[in-house]
């Protein structure tokens, strides 16, 4: 990280630094942060737990999670919560901060591979957008009308179209290379050595990246072929498990609303936002993800889950059930009526009725497995019910809060009309195969701040960090441990906190963030740390007299020849340990 920052002028990062205020920034990922004391505390947003223990301390300008023990300064945060790297996260916190950046030479020289991958897919989506503004024929144009979509939609999510064999030659007049093309994904080499373009002949459907960035596109044929849609191939900027339609758009609102709505594809996402619902967004042809998750869960609290109720459909609600179930975002199961696609359902109902439809048919995801079950297997004889709470139990195993799982089984049992007793004995069944990988689990840690009692050289550097007037009291020569020792040369020099996390590799800047944002109410710290200069004192003068003593033994024995200086030195020493004790 250190050689990364001398990509850019100290001056800049510390411009940035000061103009981003940690406890701001974090809110806008993890509105649920409070304010507890001198820090700010709320559930971390990397990994699962249900007790508070991810810590903002505004006055350092770090952060520390004393579950997962993630922390840093603001630019580490950035590149945790958005997967940057630390380039990218000082170019968003610049930008955030209205605060141009100047790369380097070497900077500009050695511009990311990924870098150019992005520059070239926004080149690519504003040439399909501009081919199908531009387009003579009215497939496109005409496709996109019969299905709703209106010309401000059509800006808004820059969608495009892609005439055949059209895009290679205007990105090669451009200087792009076949190779640049293949890496971004756009085209591929066929085995008789041209050229396919993935898009074409498709309406195109440009995804974004949380960051506002194309990292892919999405395709719908406009004639009567399989595949229907098609996404570009995984590339260096774009993984399908990682990235959900629509999502950049949605942000704010999912933000505010704490609310969002996961539906099958891109029209659907279009269309809701185009009549008021902007907290849509899809899956990209796969399956749910626990990324997927982890990424609504940094914004919201409630998932709605609109998806076919054909038996696809059921199949990929129950993956996501078993996707969401384990985290603390509360699911709900929707079935739109007479097999209409959510697109096609709001442009008939308006917004109101696709949301009143939402709130009162939407179902916890227990509650419709429950329904699934019981249309499956009936509760008529006591094998049915067997096999009816068999499909639901695993789920209900799943749930780590236990007093709603209990409700959960109290309400299975009365649908199955069976005793709660018998279902808490199935549970325990089923729980059984989960506890080896739940041990193994460290994703819902949660952890208070330790209270476990610090070395005292790192009492020292907490009370120095708190009250840094105390300084002139300690020099360097008080440290052994070198990392003690380096962390407060560190400090000495006058470099802030949050300027020594940017110093240290991962695992010292766990450490130091910890150490930095553990409560210690010291009534008078300056006494403090002169008792504890003290016991450091005394405690490398026993440490020298026990060597002495050593030595003076073997002398004693006539194992080695005597020495009268340290044996002066071992009984001065005595004495001095002597009268440090009165």
């Amino acid at each position: 990280q250190v050689q990364e920052v001398m990509a850019f002028s100290q001056e800049t990062i510390e411009q940035i630094r000061l103009a981003t205020d940690i406890v701001e920034l974090v809110r806008e990922y993890v509105p649920s942060l409070k304010k507890a004391g001198r820090n700010w505390k709320a559930q971390c947003p990397f990994h699962n737990e249900k007790t508070p223990s991810f810590t903002v301390n505004p006055e350092k300008g770090i952060f520390h999670c004393f579950g997962c023990h993630a922390g840093g300064d603001v630019f580490k945060f950035v590149t945790l919560i958005d997967h940057l790297n630390w380039p990218e996260a000082v170019q968003k916190l610049a930008g955030r901060a209205g605060i141009t950046v100047k790369e380097t030479k070497e900077e500009i020289i050695k511009r990311s591979e990924k870098q150019k991958i992005f520059d070239l897919l926004e080149l690519v989506a504003n040439f399909y957008h501009r081919c199908l503004k531009e387009s003579k024929s009215a497939a496109a144009p005409g496709y996109l009308n019969q299905r709703g979509v209106t010309n401000e939609t059509i800006d808004r999510f820059l969608i495009g179209f892609a005439p055949r064999t059209a895009l290679v030659p205007a990105a090669l007049k451009k200087g792009y290379t076949h190779e640049q093309l293949i890496a971004a994904g756009v085209i591929t080499k066929t085995e008789r050595g041209s050229f396919f373009e993935y898009m074409s002949e498709r309406v195109v459907f440009p995804i974004f990246d949380t960051q506002g960035r194309i990292v892919a596109f999405g395709g719908r044929t406009l004639k009567d072929e399989q595949p229907k849609y098609l996404n570009t191939p995984e590339t260096a900027v774009y993984s399908k498990s990682a990235q959900l339609y629509g999502l950049n758009e949605s942000i704010p609102t999912i933000r505010n609303t704490k609310e969002a709505i996961i539906l099958e594809g891109y029209m659907d996402v279009v269309i809701t936002h185009q009549c008021g619902v902007p907290y849509t967004v899809a899956t990209l042809g796969t399956a749910l993800t626990a990324i997927h998750a982890r990424m609504l869960g940094r914004y919201c609290e409630n998932v709605t889950l609109l998806f076919d109720a054909d038996a696809a459909g059921r199949d990929a609600t129950r993956r996501a059930i078993d996707t969401f179930i384990e985290t603390e975002i509360a699911l709900r199961i929707v079935t739109l009526p007479d097999g209409l696609d959510p697109d096609e359902f709001i442009l008939k109902v308006n917004k109101d009725g696709f949301l009143s439809h939402c709130n009162t048919k939407g179902v916890p995801a227990v509650e419709f497995l429950t329904a699934l079950a019981l249309e499956k297997w009936g509760k008529s004889t006591p094998e049915a019910k067997v096999k009816a709470a068999s499909e639901v139990m695993p789920t209900l195993a799943r749930i780590k809060n236990n007093i709603l799982r209990r409700e959960w089984i109290k309400y299975l049992a009365e649908k199955l009309n069976t005793t709660e007793d018998a279902l808490q004995a199935e549970y325990k069944r089923a729980q059984s195969p989960l506890k080896g990988r739940r041990v193994k689990n460290d994703e819902n840690v949660s952890a208070a701040p330790s209270t476990g009692l610090r070395s005292p050289e790192e009492e020292i550097l907490q009370i120095l960090f708190a009250r840094p007037e105390l300084g002139s009291h300690v020099n360097d020569d008080v440290f052994d441990n070198e990392r003690n020792k380096e962390t407060y040369r560190l400090f000495a020099s006058g470099i802030p906190a949050s300027q020594i996390v940017a110093h240290l590799n991962d695992e010292d800047a766990r450490w130091f963030t910890e150490l930095l944002v553990e409560e210690r109410n010291y009534a008078n710290p300056e006494q403090v740390l002169s008792n504890v200069l003290r016991d450091v004192q005394l405690a490398r003068l026993r440490r020298r007299r026990q060597k002495l003593e050593e030595e003076v033994t073997a002398m004693i024995n006539g194992n080695i020849p005597k020495d009268e200086d340290k044996i002066r030195a071992y009984n001065e020493l005595t004495k001095q340990l002597k009268g440090s004790v009165k």
